[in-house]
């Protein structure tokens, strides 16, 4: 008999609120096993937030989280650099101390990675990020909207490569194209205003 798949995650909430009081989740109970989970809801449900939570950047005042992955990577709506006028080659050889030209990785074109990360385009920006993430290695990869502001090609590319990922992926996404072709679990925050 095979052995139980252990969840990477666990949360479960009652009551959960935040310093000011407000009360975020209450209720929700959410396991994420090893593999693919998309993460659907409404504008407002808590999708961004809840992948906050996952990723460390935000502490609520009340209820639980239990993350078991070692190293968790989290790719925001926003991405924002510390130190904008350096480039991208620069930025991802000083956090990754590989010389592996960005080009190579084919997100992003040899003229833009010597361009100042401040210059370059939302999507770009993103993509940089994306790459960052994954030179790190996470066990849990948290990709809050992963097809804004790429082309069609990339997001198919992007698709692709979070299938041969080899930790858990945790998506949370509006794009139609993308849940349509979702292969793994989808957990809902819908009715979750």
């Amino acid at each position: 008999m095979p052995a139980p798949v252990q969840s990477v995650l666990t949360f479960s909430a009652v009551g959960l609120t935040w310093p000011d009081g407000t009360v975020a989740f209450d209720g929700l109970d959410l396991m994420v096993t090893p593999g693919r989970a998309g993460l659907v809801g409404a504008n407002g449900s808590g999708k961004s937030t809840l992948l906050k939570l996952v990723a460390g950047e935000l502490a609520p005042s009340a209820g639980s989280l239990a993350v078991s992955a070692h190293r968790v990577g989290h790719l925001p709506q926003d991405v924002v650099f510390s130190r904008p006028e350096r480039t991208a080659a620069e930025v991802y050889a000083t956090a990754t101390g590989s010389p592996v030209p960005l080009a190579d990785l084919g997100l992003l074109h040899p003229r833009e990675a010597h361009r100042p990360v401040g210059v370059l385009s939302t999507g770009q920006q993103r993509r940089l990020g994306l790459a960052l993430l994954v030179a790190r290695r996470p066990d849990l990869l948290l990709l809050d909207e992963p097809t804004n502001h790429i082309s069609l090609a990339l997001a198919d590319e992007l698709e692709e490569s979070l299938g041969r990922f080899p930790g858990t992926v945790l998506v949370a996404s509006h794009d139609r194209w993308l849940r349509r072709r979702w292969e793994g679990d989808v957990l809902s925050l819908y009715g979750r205003e």
